[in-house]
C-alpha cells in the first residue's frame, strides 16, 4: 500500500508536466542541434572546397605562368642571331650569364644531328659536349614539328639527375631545322617554387606527373640528394605516390572534394587540378581533423549553450507548472455542476489510466456527462447525411464527401466516374398508386442500386426520383458495366404489391474524369453525368448514355 500510495503521489500533474517539459526540451534541442550540425557541416565542406579551389587556381596560374616564361626564355635564346648562326663562343657566354639570372640548372646547345655542342654545367667533372640526344623526345619533337616542347621527368645524361627540360628548335633563315636549344630545371627547383607560393595555405600540396611520380617534396623522401647513377626506373620506384591517390586526382581533378588515406595512412580531404597541358597534377590535401576542427569547436559551443538554455528553461517551466495545477483543481470542483452533459467528446478511460490521477477523475466525471450528448450527436449526424426514406446518403453528404473523394483522385491522377440515375415515369406511379406506393418504389429502387455497387462507391438520393453514384478509381468502361448491371437489376425486379407488379425502369447517364478530359471539377463531373441522363431520357428511357472524351453523348458499349 505504501508503494502504491507513493506511486500515486509521483503520478501527479506536476510530475507529468516536469517529465514532459524535459522531453520537450530535449526534442527542441535536437531540432536545433541536428539542422545546425547539417548546415555547419555543409558550410565547412563548402568553405574548404572553395579555399582549396582558390589555392589550386592560384598555384595553377603561377606554375603555368612560370612554365610559359621559361619556355619563352628558351625560345628567345633559340632565335638570337648568334645562336641561329652557330656562334658557339658567344652563345656559350650568353647562356652562362643567362643561367645565373634564372632557375635553369643547365642550358644546352644541340646541333641538327642531336650532338651537344656545349652546355653550362660547371659542378660536375664531365660536361655534355659530344653527348648524343637525338633519341630524346624533346629533340625529336623540335626536329619534326619545329615547335617548342616541355618534357616530363627524365634523367639527365650528364648529371644522372631527374630534370624537366624546356626545348625550342633553332631554325635557319629558310626556317629549316638547324638544332635545338634546351634548358633544364631540377625537381628541387619546382619543389622550392611550390613551397614559396603556399602563402596562407595550411594544407599539404605537391605535384605529380601522369604516372604518379612526385615532382616536389623530394628532399623529404629518404635522400637529401639523388644518387650519382640515378636511373628513371629507380627514381620512379622511390618517388611514386599511391595508386588510389593518383586515381582520385585523375578522376576528380575538377570536381568536389575527395577523401582518402594519404601516404602516412591519415584520412585527408583532397582536391587536384591539371597543369602543363594535363601532364602534371597539383594535389592539395588537408587532414580531416584539421578541416573539421572549426566545426567541432562551433558545435561544442552550441552544445554548451543548448544545455544551459535547457536547464534554465526547465526551471521556468516548473514555475509555470505550479500555476497550471491550481486551475485544474478548481476545474474538478466545477465538473459536478455540468454533469447533465454539455460535451460531445468521450475520453477513453483506459487510455487515461497511465496519466495523473487528477485526469482520471476528470475523465470519469466527463464521460458521465457526455453520454447523452454523444447519443444525440450520432443521431443528428445520421439525420443530416442520410435520406430517411431510402436509407441512402443524401445530397449534402455527396457534396461534402464527394468533393473530397474527387480531389483525392485528381491528386493521385486516378480516374473517377459518376452515374446519374432517374426512375422512368415516376410521376405516373405517384398518380396511379399514390405517394405512399411511390415512396415504396423509391425504397425498392434504392435497394436494387445498393446491391449493384461496391463498398467504396458513394450512393446518394440526389433529389426526388434521381440518384447519383460517385465511383472513385473507376474508368468509364467499368462505370458502364456497373450502370448496366443497375439498369438490368431494376428492370428484372419489378416492385411487388399485394395483387400486382409495378414494372420499373431507369435511365442512366455516365461521365468520367481523367487527365485527358476537359472535366476539371467535381460539379462539372455531376453536370456531365446529368446531361447524359437527360439525353438517355430523351432517347426513349430505360437506357444508358455516356459522355465521351469529345463531350458527345453516345450509347454505351460493353
Amino acid at each position: 500500500m505504501k508503494i502504491l500510495r507513493k506511486l500515486q503521489q509521483q503520478n501527479t500533474i506536476k510530475s507529468q508536466l516536469r517529465r514532459g517539459h524535459i522531453v520537450i526540451s530535449f526534442i527542441i534541442s535536437l531540432f536545433i542541434f541536428i539542422p545546425t550540425l547539417f548546415i555547419e557541416y555543409q558550410q565547412t565542406i563548402k568553405h574548404q572546397n572553395e579555399e582549396m579551389a582558390n589555392y589550386l587556381d592560384a598555384q595553377t596560374y603561377f606554375f603555368e605562368s612560370w612554365l610559359m616564361e621559361r619556355s619563352r626564355d628558351v625560345h628567345t635564346m633559340a632565335n638570337l642571331d648568334f645562336v641561329r648562326g652557330h656562334n658557339f663562343e658567344k652563345s656559350q657566354s650568353y647562356f652562362q650569364d643567362f643561367k645565373e639570372q634564372t632557375e635553369f640548372a643547365d642550358l644546352i646547345f644541340v646541333n641538327r644531328e642531336g650532338i651537344v655542342q656545349f652546355d653550362t654545367v660547371t659542378e660536375y667533372r664531365r660536361n655534355g659536349v659530344g653527348v648524343n640526344v637525338n633519341d630524346r623526345k624533346y629533340f625529336q619533337v623540335a626536329k619534326e614539328t619545329k615547335q617548342q616542347y616541355i618534357t616530363d621527368i627524365l634523367i639527365s645524361k650528364v648529371t644522372n639527375q631527374p630534370i624537366i627540360a624546356f626545348a625550342s628548335p633553332i631554325l635557319d633563315e629558310q626556317q629549316q631545322f638547324n638544332g635545338v636549344v634546351f634548358g633544364t630545371v631540377n625537381l628541387h627547383t619546382i619543389d622550392g617554387l611550390l613551397q614559396e607560393s603556399r602563402v596562407g595555405f595550411l594544407g599539404h600540396a605537391y605535384i605529380v606527373n601522369q604516372d604518379g611520380t612526385l615532382l616536389t617534396e623530394l628532399a623529404s623522401n629518404n635522400n637529401k640528394r639523388f644518387p650519382n647513377e640515378t636511373k628513371h626506373d629507380v627514381f620512379k620506384q622511390n618517388f611514386m605516390i599511391d595508386e588510389h591517390i593518383l586515381t582520385a586526382a585523375q578522376h576528380h581533378s575538377t570536381q568536389s572534394l575527395t577523401i582518402y588515406k594519404d601516404k602516412k595512412g591519415e584520412w585527408v580531404l583532397a582536391k587536384s587540378k591539371p597543369i602543363n597541358q594535363g601532364k602534371w597534377y597539383i594535389i592539395s590535401e588537408v587532414a580531416v581533423l584539421e578541416a573539421y576542427l572549426p566545426l567541432l569547436k562551433r558545435l561544442a559551443l552550441l552544445a554548451i549553450c543548448i544545455l544551459l538554455g535547457t536547464f534554465f528553461t526547465i526551471k521556468i517551466m516548473l514555475l509555470i507548472n505550479k500555476s497550471i495545477e491550481e486551475p485544474i483543481q478548481q476545474l474538478l470542483k466545477g465538473v459536478g455542476k455540468v454533469e447533465q452533459g454539455h460535451y460531445d467528446y468521450k475520453i477513453n478511460e483506459h487510455q487515461m489510466a497511465p496519466y495523473a490521477k487528477e485526469f482520471q477523475e476528470l475523465c470519469s466525471s466527463f464521460n458521465e456527462m457526455s453520454a447523452k450528448v454523444k447519443a444525440d450527436t450520432i443521431l443528428l449526424r445520421e439525420l443530416s447525411i442520410t435520406c430517411q426514406l431510402t436509407k441512402l446518403y443524401n445530397r449534402r453528404y455527396l457534396i461534402e464527401q464527394g468533393e473530397h473523394v474527387f480531389q483525392e483522385c485528381v491528386e493521385a491522377q486516378n480516374p473517377c466516374s459518376c452515374i446519374a440515375i432517374d426512375v422512368d415515369f415516376f410521376k405516373k406511379v405517384n398518380d396511379s398508386y399514390g405517394h405512399l406506393i411511390g415512396d415504396e418504389v423509391l425504397k425498392h429502387v434504392a435497394k436494387r442500386i445498393a446491391e449493384s455497387v461496391r463498398s467504396i462507391d458513394i450512393v446518394t438520393r440526389y433529389g426526388g426520383e434521381e440518384f447519383v453514384i460517385l465511383l472513385p478509381i473507376t474508368t468509364l468502361e467499368s462505370a458502364v458495366k456497373i450502370a448496366e448491371s443497375i439498369r438490368i437489376n431494376v428492370e428484372e425486379h419489378p416492385y411487388k404489391m399485394a395483387d400486382q407488379l409495378i414494372k420499373i425502369t431507369v435511365s442512366i447517364g455516365i461521365a468520367e474524369y481523367t487527365i485527358a478530359r476537359e472535366i476539371a471539377t467535381f460539379y462539372e463531373l455531376i453536370d456531365k453525368a446529368d446531361q447524359a441522363l437527360y439525353v438517355a431520357k430523351e432517347s426513349g428511357r430505360n437506357q444508358l448514355r455516356v459522355c465521351d472524351s469529345a463531350g458527345n453523348f453516345t450509347e454505351h458499349i460493353i
